[in-house]
């Protein structure tokens, strides 16, 4: 292999599209090569386009126009190894994971690369000892900002790449350790084909380079030795040698985005270039095992390539998609196309555990987040069993009883209220009758003297209503029990119970509405039960017998309870992937990881590996807590409601997926959920029958995601419908309609943001 890198007219720009005259143009058709066994110096002020150039290279982003090779092939093609295994990568961010200690840190991304146990082993105890890593059982969090640095550094070289990146990895470093990571590099980029890119600011650093490339407005003004800079400008100081190419170029030529450019430097970049390749014609296939330090030529550790002996006895390193021989270097690839086994092979047993033990490890060593995965479901469960469906306690209601003189007149041990005699009855003071038998759990009984004086602290709101009897109920109510319809037409007015209720709260409203009617026909009934009357004239005409489903006492928690177990799945299991997915990207662990060569499928299948995991626990909380210390009876099968959370848990993590995809921030994605949450919760049912909702607004609540399965659920634990009655099977076709639906939307997402 004769280049490492080789980009050929490199053009990136951000913006909507070419003619987009606001667009930020980072790479200005920039050339640029690498060869094998050098180190490539890279140089630049921030804002330059490094980072977007590096990104480039590694497969991480594409290029608007021009081409790039690296290692023989094109970033992100199949079987170009890039990202993957063949590359190795320090980003300026630490990009590591802070829960893990050092020796897991540089375990997992052994483990990411297919490397063996042992293997990683050896590595490790080199690296420990090459970069004086602190005791591997610290985690990164506790450790400072430059041993974070060497632990990122370890981690691009655990793995024996073919190409090292390196942004900025020495900052922070003491003087003498950057001097012996310099060492390191020289002696491996001799001994082996190793190419590496390291980007510094410190400019003296590169003397030891290779090759250094000064980059400034998205192009290189110069790419030769640091011995050829220095005799081309004449100084002994690469600085001032900087300071003059950029005064050469001129800060407008720097800005000038038109194509031309490189053609009228192309003169001078040719009288100035010098190739410093001779020292990398005499490096040995030099193969060292354990671990040792040294670099593999051209070898990769991926289950996917193996290194056979042909006929010729060459050693040839074999990829799924191409064949490159390992003793002259050739790039020559011999092409197929992958099989389909390998292509639904997607990922590994070892990097399956890798991605696992990260998440499980990050999980548990954040006890804020364990608190809120386990115990915020315990918590809003007995918040809603214990708060919502009681009866309101301690009203209190004011009485105005103007049939009595004064209110203790009701208490009285002796007061009769009802005469039987002689087939008549005789009716006294009955207001103490009805007042005595409405229970003080309903509310606590005030009396005023005057309607002015209870009205006016109603007004104050220190009572939650007014009862009012005329002063001559009782011969009123005894006139029209004697005469029936002779009776006097002022009686009728007499006789009647006057409430006047706060109606600011309808809850409490509709409690004292229905308990002082319960009251009124308790009172009718015991009074004809005194009188020898059947105990039926005091009743209404209206029976309410065994309901078809439920209990006549059922509570309004029942009713409730599915839609709020539902709501508190999906938004958890939304929650916690999109705080999961955006952390990791804006710590950069996603983008290092992908570099690795992880595909997003495998991450992605890792994080709803462990979410179940999570899920069945909170699923199982949820039954307990409901069923046995709650006593909510479920009539039907406890898997059908079961798996039915499970899918609607998985349906929130589609969601929280489709949030980090379209938010770059927490905040963003806060907003988004919790705008999404308010009207899903409020249209699904549970707060006010779907029934009263304008039509086209109840079809536009059953779209949402838990609306259906709400009900659903309420069925099987109500009526004991089983999955294949219509309604409960609508609940599943509904939910794995979301999941289909969002997924789709991640992966257009993921195309559009690529």
């Amino acid at each position: 292999m004769d280049v490492a890198v080789e980009i050929r007219k490199g053009y990136k720009y951000y913006g909507k599209s070419e003619s987009d005259p606001s667009k930020k143009i980072i790479l200005n058709y920039l050339d640029m090569k690498v060869e094998p066994g050098s180190i490539y110096g890279l140089l630049g002020a921030s804002g330059c386009g490094k980072t977007t150039l590096l990104s480039c290279i590694i497969g991480c982003k594409h290029l608007n126009s021009g081409e790039i090779f690296v290692l023989g092939g094109e970033p992100g093609t199949l079987g170009s190894g890039v990202p993957g295994p063949r590359i190795g990568y320090m980003p300026q961010d630490i990009a590591l994971v802070e829960e893990l200690t050092i020796k897991e840190t540089i375990y997992y991304f052994g483990r990411i690369y297919d490397m063996g146990a042992e293997t990683i082993r050896e590595k490790y105890k080199f690296l420990k000892e090459l970069l004086e890593l602190p005791d591997g059982d610290r985690q990164l969090g506790q450790c400072s900002g430059g041993q974070q640095r060497r632990v990122s550094f370890a981690a691009a070289l655990v793995h024996t790449p073919e190409l090292l990146i390196l942004d900025e990895p020495t900052v922070g470093l003491d003087p003498i350790l950057r001097e012996k990571i310099w060492d390191f590099l020289l002696e491996e980029t001799k001994s082996t084909k190793l190419a590496v890119i390291i980007t510094t600011h410190y400019i003296d650093e590169t003397k030891k380079a290779s090759k250094i490339g000064l980059m400034r407005g998205g192009v290189l003004l110069a790419e030769q030795s640091p011995t050829e800079i220095l005799r081309s400008y004449n100084t002994t100081s690469l600085e001032e040698a900087f300071l003059r190419m950029c005064l050469k170029q001129g800060s407008d030529e720097a800005r000038d985005h038109h194509t031309n450019l490189n053609n009228a430097n192309a003169d001078v970049m040719k009288d100035v270039l010098v190739t410093n390749n001779n020292h990398n014609h005499h490096h040995n296939n030099h193969i060292v095992a354990n671990g040792g330090g040294h670099y593999h030529n051209n070898v990769v550790n991926d289950p996917k390539k193996t290194v056979i002996t042909t006929e010729s006895n060459k050693n040839v390193y074999r990829d799924s998609n191409f064949v490159v021989d390992t003793q002259t270097g050739s790039d020559s690839i011999e092409k197929r196309r992958p099989s389909v086994m390998e292509k639904m092979k997607f990922t590994s047993k070892t990097r399956m555990k890798a991605l696992l033990a990260k998440n499980f490890v990050q999980m548990i060593r954040q006890p804020a987040g364990l608190v809120f995965l386990f115990f915020y479901p315990i918590l809003q469960l007995v918040c809603f069993y214990t708060a919502i469906g009681g009866d309101p306690k301690e009203l209190k209601i004011g009485i105005v009883n103007e049939e009595i003189s004064h209110f203790m007149d009701c208490h009285n041990e002796s007061l009769i209220t009802v005469f039987a005699h002689d087939y008549e009855c005789d009716w006294h003071k009955i207001s103490c009758r009805y007042l005595n038998a409405l229970n003080e759990s309903v509310a606590k009984q005030i009396h005023f003297n005057t309607w002015d004086e209870a009205y006016a602290e109603a007004r104050k709101g220190h009572i939650v209503g007014i009862i009012r009897f005329a002063a001559n109920f009782t011969e009123a109510l005894s006139d029209i029990h004697a005469n029936g319809r002779k009776a006097d037409n002022g009686s009728f007015d007499s006789t009647d119970i006057e409430i006047y209720l706060d109606k600011s709260d309808q809850q409490v409203t509709f409690f004292l509405e229905r308990n002082l009617r319960v009251t009124f026909k308790e009172f009718a009934e015991s009074l004809m039960t005194d009188c020898g009357y059947p105990k039926a004239l005091g009743t209404v005409p209206i029976t309410f017998m065994d309901p078809v489903y439920g209990s006549l006492d059922e509570e309004f928690t029942e009713f409730m309870a599915p839609g709020v177990v539902m709501t508190m799945i999906f938004f958890l299991a939304t929650l916690v992937t999109s705080t999961i997915f955006i952390n990791d990207r804006l710590e950069g662990i996603w983008d290092r990881t992908l570099v690795a060569g992880i595909k997003p499928l495998e991450m992605l299948l890792a994080h709803i590996i462990t979410q179940t995991v999570v899920m069945l626990i909170q699923c199982m909380e949820i039954i307990f807590l409901a069923g046995v210390v709650f006593g909510t009876a479920n009539n039907g099968n406890d898997f059908t409601v079961i798996f039915l959370l499970m899918l609607l848990g998985f349906a929130g993590m589609c969601f929280g997926l489709f949030i980090s995809i379209f938010c770059d921030s927490h905040t963003m994605a806060n907003f988004m959920a919790t705008g999404s949450f308010y009207p899903m919760i409020i249209l699904c049912g549970i707060m006010w029958p779907l029934e009263g909702m304008p039509e086209i607004l109840r079809y536009f609540a059953y779209l949402l995601p838990f609306t259906i399965p709400s009900i659903s659920v309420r069925n099987v634990l109500s009526k004991g419908w089983s999955f294949t009655h219509p309604t409960v099977l609508m609940g599943y076709v509904t939910t794995l309609s979301w999941i289909a639906g969002l997924l789709l939307l991640c992966l257009i997402g993921l195309r559009i943001k690529k």
